[in-house]
């Protein structure tokens, strides 16, 4: 993995230290949080093609639920014209299950090598808050209550960042889930819930620095979703009067 931390991490020294120039070193604090942004804003612009790839396909999957929800009901006693239906289904809409799945691979190493670098930054010892993690100091002032109390009066915006990386985990979900209420489309929310808890949970486990990271990156993608999925749902409905 050294072979992509060293050039995200020199990469890296190379915003923030712009960053710095700009903000001044007084202001090291908000230097890095716009350095954490502009780089993460790059590195998924440059991801952006295999991005789509994956959310075009994820949005038609979901798209197509519904039909291939028919045909399982239609044709659940005979698994070999199931089989070719769906087929045919998915070559009359250009969806491929797997589809998504590749350029997801692609990306999962960088992003890896993205989230040890920055939690290995040394820069980020020159600014504490940074390096603060909610749950140590939980612990250090009273437990979970006490803990959690102490958390909000005196560092009321590390309390809510791993809110809002939950809330931007479960809005990304909510976007790529299927509708309706089959046992498919409860399944999916009852996993996009327990990743949402999850997050939260891992947020106040996190450096400060690692939890900005997330949201950031979870608010990019919540936007190339959004553009994504809608111009899918377009392309569906012209297909549709045509």
């Amino acid at each position: 993995m050294d072979f992509l931390i060293k050039p995200l991490t020199s990469f890296f020294d190379l915003i923030s230290q712009a960053m710095v120039s700009i903000t001044g070193s007084n202001n090291l604090g908000l230097a890095y949080f716009f350095a954490i942004f502009i780089f993460t804003a790059i590195i998924k612009l440059i991801l952006l093609p295999l991005t789509i790839t994956q959310t075009k396909s994820t949005a038609k999957m979901t798209e197509m639920q519904p039909k291939l929800k028919e045909l399982q009901e239609k044709y659940k006693n005979d698994p070999k014209k199931l089989q070719e239906k769906q087929m045919a289904l998915y070559k009359e809409t250009g969806s491929n299950p797997m589809a998504g799945c590749l350029p997801l691979l692609l990306q999962f190493p960088i992003f890896i090598a993205m989230y040890q670098m920055l939690y290995k930054y040394p820069g980020f010892d020159q600014v504490p808050f940074f390096k603060l993690v909610a749950s140590k100091i939980m612990t250090e002032n009273g437990g979970i209550i006490n803990g959690l109390l102490y958390l909000i009066v005196n560092h009321p915006f590390l309390f809510i960042l791993p809110i809002i990386s939950g809330a931007t985990t479960f809005i990304q979900g909510i976007m790529m889930a299927p509708k309706g209420n089959d046992a498919s489309a409860k399944t999916q929310k009852n996993m996009n819930t327990f990743m949402t808890l999850f997050i939260i949970y891992m947020g106040f486990t996190f450096p400060a620095a690692m939890v900005f990271y997330w949201i950031i990156q979870n608010v990019i993608q919540i936007l190339t979703q959004y553009f994504i999925i809608n111009k899918v749902k377009k392309n569906e409905e012209a297909k549709l009067v045509k």
